[in-house]
């Protein structure tokens, strides 16, 4: 939850985030999310009513990119269609009941157009297993915790660039909401004894894959239209912590089931069924954190083609980063992110004899560098750059031809966000 953003400590904090539109929208948009966040409750919230708490953000970017467009239209004169502005409110209704929701105004080019939208929104109840143990249940409109960032990346602050680890989150694949939050409830668990702690999560839900390009990422068909329907989501989460987070050891799982009732000409209706186990690692030291994560999606599609053949296949995504801070308001960061849609085809040359693709849609290599600064109370810039190799991850939204031209393996993007909370 947003809490978290202003009490940090030192050791902890982490990085930054975008779009373009005038000051009017911009006001519209952070009061709707408010009204959005709060209801009726809003002037009571603002007296300081209990322990209750407001928070918000406003982040704007600018992107300029080489070759491909990344969030809007960015190979030129550059992209300023990444803004994200959100507020919201939580607070206990009982001592052991929590409430917690955020309405959310996102515009990310092309890999994110739903505006205005619920977030999250969800009651807590939690209670003691004794002097070390506490355990709890979640419900309503849940965030999905999946490796190290998915529960806390919704805003900038939060998150260690202007952009995630693509290979691992997949924002610009379109699938920010189907993979940040679902509908449904989460158990919870947590022992701690001394310095050492456990956690267990466990998700059973309704996945918002009907939003953005979730239908065409899983189905592996371009510009899918239609309903995904069936079995509900799994998710399952177990963390080592050492010392409050100073390190952690988490295993991650997605397990989807799902059916799509095609409305495609020419493509028929069909299952899919998904598996994405996720290791991460982390090591958090006074002026130093170190990260990496490791996951493979295997990928069952059957009843899309003629006959009725099933096709498998298995991606493989990765990334490690660095983090070093300067001072208490400048930081760095280094990160090599990698991702093959096939892992028995990593260069992607096989992929396009089969498809009559380009072999660099088949991959995604990006090196990226980054310099945060907390220039004043509640304000951040972020510069980033991004050396790429591949275009396994570029957004067909953004760069409609993708698919039909040729064009370099390597590219480059630049982006500057800017960003206040309070």
């Amino acid at each position: 939850m947003l809490s978290v953003i202003s009490k940090n400590r030192r050791r902890e904090r982490l990085t930054i985030q975008n779009t373009n539109f005038h000051y009017y929208h911009i006001a519209t948009a952070a009061f709707t999310a408010l009204m959005l966040s709060y209801g009726q409750d809003l002037p009571a919230l603002g007296l300081g009513m209990g322990d209750w708490q407001a928070h918000g953000f406003a982040s704007q970017a600018y992107t300029l990119s080489s070759n491909y467009n990344a969030y809007g239209h960015s190979t030129r004169s550059g992209s300023l269609d990444f803004t994200e502005i959100g507020v919201n409110v939580l607070g206990h209704i009982q001592p052991n009941l929590l409430i917690a929701a955020q309405g959310l105004y996102r515009n990310a080019g092309g890999s994110d157009r739903e505006g205005l939208r619920l977030d999250f929104a969800n009651l807590d109840y939690s209670f003691s297993l004794g002097k070390q143990a506490t355990a709890g249940v979640r419900l309503g409109r849940v965030k999905n915790p999946f490796g190290l960032y998915n529960d806390t990346r919704d805003v900038v602050w939060t998150r260690p660039g202007v952009f995630m680890p693509q290979s691992v989150y997949f924002d610009s694949l379109a699938l920010r909401q189907a993979m940040i939050a679902s509908d449904g409830g989460i158990l919870y668990n947590r022992f701690a004894v001394g310095d050492h702690a456990l956690k267990t999560e466990f998700v059973v839900s309704n996945p918002l894959d009907n939003t953005g390009g979730a239908a065409e990422f899983l189905t592996g068909i371009p510009n899918a239209r239609g309903e995904l329907g069936g079995r509900p989501l799994f998710i399952g989460r177990m963390g080592y912590e050492w010392q409050e987070g100073r390190f952690r050891l988490l295993f991650s799982v997605v397990n989807l089931d799902r059916d799509f009732k095609s409305a495609t000409p020419g493509v028929s209706s069909g299952n899919l069924k998904v598996l994405y186990p996720l290791a991460s690692a982390q090591l958090n030291l006074e002026d130093w954190s170190f990260t990496g994560e490791y996951g493979r999606i295997t990928a069952e599609r059957r009843g899309f083609t003629p006959g009725g053949v099933t096709l498998e296949n298995t991606s493989e995504s990765f990334y490690v980063q660095a983090q070093y801070r300067f001072t208490q308001d400048w930081s760095a960061l280094l990160r090599f992110d990698s991702f093959a849609a096939n892992v028995n085809d990593r260069n992607g040359k096989r992929s396009a004899a089969l498809t009559g693709l380009a072999k660099q849609r088949f991959f995604s290599h990006d090196l990226t560098t980054g310099l945060r600064w907390e220039f004043a109370p509640n304000w951040l810039i972020l510069g980033e750059y991004h050396s790429i190799w591949g275009t396994g991850l570029v957004s067909t939204v953004d760069n409609p031809d993708l698919n039909q031209r040729s064009g370099p393996e390597r590219w480059d993007l630049f982006s500057l966000m800017l960003s206040y909370r309070f």
